[in-house]
């Protein structure tokens, strides 16, 4: 099925319509038709529009009120999908709702002014996947936040960014700013480029797929051309590209990590976010232990003993506590 514009926005066009019967749009209509799954999403979707058709009828929507209220239900839902798997993206209905807010917002449904504002959250032990009201898709690793501003009369794009995340920005002649902790900048206008920048962090690092991007910190300012990486260190206000594979710094997508003289302690803090998990490093094996390899394990359990099979460590699990100590 060959589709003009996203599903949702066809969706939105019917429910706009406050029609209750079979949709006259052909593509709604093959779309419901394709498969069991899509009518259960479209019921779905059908409900949580009139339960919050009061936003519509209101003088002032309050938009900030609205998307807390469907990211509450997303993180409830990932809580549940947790149960499940620890390594999975968050397409729950949960996450549809929210893509099906995003929509309604972008489409004018709710809107008084051009002004859009959001903010999205994902817990460790998740990850999530949107589309921002510009066009552009930002994937969400375990951990993250962001808090996304679009002004469309003043032709401005930008978010606030904690954690880590895969940009696929829309072009536009709107410039799409990033801005991280102790003012670090990420400046585009149409590109693809994965992100890691946690709070806990000290090292900030960008891999820099398509398109280019400005990096700028205190004084400091790099620009980068397809296939270059570059890391800030915040401590020594360090900005610089630095060598490395692409695809290794997206491995998080695929369920990879990649360790390339990687400390214990550095795998453990990716395991923590990935699994929900707390982990204690006992004596001074953080950092006196490295790795070379990837890891694609399905449980906490499994990616342990793979460390044990490579290194002289051994471990004890106590619920979400996990204790490592030498041989």
């Amino acid at each position: 099925m060959k589709e003009n514009k996203h599903i949702g926005f066809h969706i939105v066009e019917y429910l706009l319509g406050g029609s209750n019967g079979s949709p006259d749009d052909a593509v709604l209509a093959e779309w419901l038709a394709s498969s069991e799954s899509n009518k259960t999403d479209f019921m779905k979707y059908k409900k949580i529009w009139e339960e919050s058709r009061f936003f519509t009828e209101t003088e002032t929507f309050d938009r900030e009120r609205a998307w807390e209220k469907i990211n509450k239900i997303n993180r409830q839902k990932a809580r549940l999908r947790k149960r499940f798997s620890h390594f999975v993206y968050a397409v729950s209905g949960a996450a549809a709702a929210a893509a099906l807010f995003m929509a309604l917002s972008w489409s004018g449904a709710f809107e008084k002014n051009a002004h859009t504002t959001l903010r999205m959250s994902v817990e460790n032990g998740s990850r999530s996947e949107m589309t921002l009201p510009d066009g552009s898709v930002v994937k969400l690793n375990a951990g993250s936040c962001l808090d996304y501003s679009f002004d469309r009369k003043k032709k401005t794009r930008e978010l606030y960014f904690r954690g880590e995340g895969f940009f696929k920005v829309a072009k536009s002649d709107c410039p799409f700013v990033v801005n991280m902790k102790n003012g670090l900048q990420v400046k585009v206008l149409g590109t693809t480029f994965n992100l890691c920048a946690y709070e806990e962090d000290s090292i900030v690092r960008t891999a820099l797929l398509e398109g280019s991007v400005e990096l700028s910190h205190n004084s400091a300012n790099l620009r980068l051309k397809a296939g270059e990486m570059a890391l800030c260190d915040l401590k020594t206000n360090e900005l610089k590209r630095e060598k490395g594979i692409l695809t290794h710094a997206c491995g998080w997508m695929d369920n990879k990590l990649y360790m390339d003289e990687m400390a214990l302690s550095e795998v453990c803090k990716k395991l923590e976010r990935h699994y929900d998990v707390q982990i204690t490093l006992h004596g001074n094996i953080g950092e006196a232990i490295h790795y070379n390899g990837v890891l694609q394990e399905e449980s906490i359990t499994d990616v342990l003993n793979a460390l044990v099979r490579l290194s002289t460590i051994k471990y004890r699990v106590s619920g979400k506590n996990i204790d490592i100590t030498s041989k």
